[in-house]
């Protein structure tokens, strides 16, 4: 399964492979982040799901939204391992699927140099359509937020809630809650994703080139482009070539 039809992990693998020796701030702890998830699964009736990417556990506080949608009771909550996949990711359309992929991408890249405060400013905010139990689908909001400690981005926050439509964009977006600002394309050089050497075997393996050819082309050994193909699909939270291609060309990248 793929972000092309079911994701199988709520976090992605770039998020996974950081080394996390920071500490969370003590006035955002762990707890706390879960008691935000619990009001919001209150007050919004919204299903809301706490990722530690360090601890590799979900927290998850169900409200109306999973009642409706007949994922689980209203008013309970569970912890799971994080390399389960959510009840939820299932019913969701696979194009919204793949434009939250493409947005947490960005989003990750975009604030993993920043210090720890800033780090917690940024949002995203997306409709997604959601197949209820007559299999049709229903618009809901998304909104997804990074935790972090002071070497990593350790926590991440996803709210599901049905929309008011008052309020609701109809694009998705990310944030600045700071300030209000919303952030464009231009906000986003996705070119320094990737190495100069990974966007030239991306583009090799774009035209259906094997490693081995890929290897005789630039004159390095296949266990180098083979080690490049994998930090291509780790940087773009993929699991092919394939899709790597897709996500790259998507992005502008190659």
């Amino acid at each position: 399964m793929t972000i092309f039809s079911v994701i199988d992990n709520q976090a992605p693998h770039t998020l996974l492979d950081q080394t996390f020796k920071g500490e969370l701030d003590p006035k955002m702890s762990l707890e706390k982040y879960r008691h935000v998830a619990f009001i919001f699964s209150v007050l919004q009736n919204s299903l809301a799901v706490l990722t530690d990417l360090k601890s590799k556990e979900k927290y998850v506080y169900h409200g109306g939204l999973s009642l409706y949608f007949g994922i689980a009771e209203e008013k309970s909550s569970s912890i799971q391992s994080s390399v389960g996949a959510d009840s939820i990711l299932s019913l969701i359309h696979p194009d919204d699927l793949r434009t939250r992929h493409l947005l947490e991408l960005k989003l990750f890249h975009f604030i993993k140099d920043k210090n720890s405060k800033d780090r917690l400013d940024f949002h995203i905010i997306l409709g997604i359509r959601v197949l209820n139990k007559d299999q049709q689908y229903i618009p809901i909001e998304l909104k997804i937020f990074f935790g972090s400690s002071t070497d990593s981005i350790q926590l991440i926050l996803y709210q599901y809630s049905f929309s008011s439509g008052m309020n609701h964009t109809s694009v998705p977006v990310i944030i600045n809650s700071s300030n209000g600002q919303i952030l464009s394309d231009h906000n986003f050089n996705t070119k320094k994703i990737l190495t100069k050497r990974e966007v030239e075997i991306l583009k090799e393996i774009s035209v259906g080139r094997a490693s081995k050819e890929i290897s005789q082309r630039l004159f390095i050994s296949k266990n180098t482009v083979d080690r490049h193909r994998q930090n291509i699909m780790e940087k773009l939270r993929v699991k092919s070539a394939l899709e790597a291609c897709h996500i790259a060309n998507i992005m502008g990248i190659i």
